[in-house]
């Protein structure tokens, strides 16, 4: 399939490099020529440096064509901006991402085919894990009142060479991810949080504060 992509940040990079490894065509939309050059020297797809709200730049990434289009940049506005443009243009399929979940539906009466909240991702995934063994004690986060965190372990961290399930038990965040040497694990309760693992942590919005400080 042909796939345009707007917003190479996190979310957007790593969409991008399972796709390309599926053997997707692929262009790249991103405001930044920072990460444009970056991203074009690791990912096979066409990667332009570009404002996807303007007409333009869609139709440089030749956006009549496309399969799909998917905006995951940090600004829900322009994601649906350029969502709309890109349904103007026949795409058959638009994602969007949004930061806001109360403005899910609304994308979605706007004629978007799929709308992505991490909140509610998030949410949904906890109540899928929280009866396992092995994962921290969590009460039930509500709907658009978490955030996702990345984060790296400090050498005199309060987690460092700690098992997970050996960590204090808090109903405020749980560690969903861990990078090791460039490879993404799913932690159970076995897993040792050593210094410098990059981890994905789940956190109550009032209490992310909290969670930096415990893993920095």
């Amino acid at each position: 399939m042909y796939i345009v992509i707007a917003g190479i940040g996190r979310v957007g990079f790593a969409l991008a490099k399972s796709l390309a490894e599926k053997n997707h065509d692929l262009v790249l939309i991103d405001i930044s020529k920072e990460v444009c050059e970056e991203v074009a020297c690791e990912i096979d797809a066409l990667v332009i440096n570009g404002d996807c709200t303007r007409i333009k730049t869609l139709e440089s990434a030749d956006i009549e064509s496309a399969d799909i289009y998917i905006a995951v940049t940090g600004q829900q506005e322009i994601n649906l901006m350029s969502a709309l443009l890109a349904k103007n243009y026949g795409v058959p399929k638009t994602i969007v991402r949004v930061r806001d979940p109360e403005y899910k539906e609304v994308f979605e009466n706007l004629n978007i085919d799929v709308v992505v909240s991490p909140e509610l991702v998030a949410a949904n995934y906890i109540e899928k894990l929280i009866d396992l063994p092995g994962i921290v004690d969590l009460a039930v986060i509500g709907r658009g009142d978490a955030e996702i965190l990345e984060l790296i372990i400090g050498e005199n961290s309060k987690v460092a060479n700690k098992c997970i399930r050996d960590l204090e038990k808090n109903k405020d965040y749980l560690i969903i991810a861990i990078y090791e040497d460039s490879e993404l694990k799913i932690p159970d309760g076995d897993t040792r949080l050593k210094p410098k693992n990059r981890v994905i942590v789940l956190a109550k919005k009032d209490s992310v504060d909290y969670v930096r400080k415990l893993f920095l």
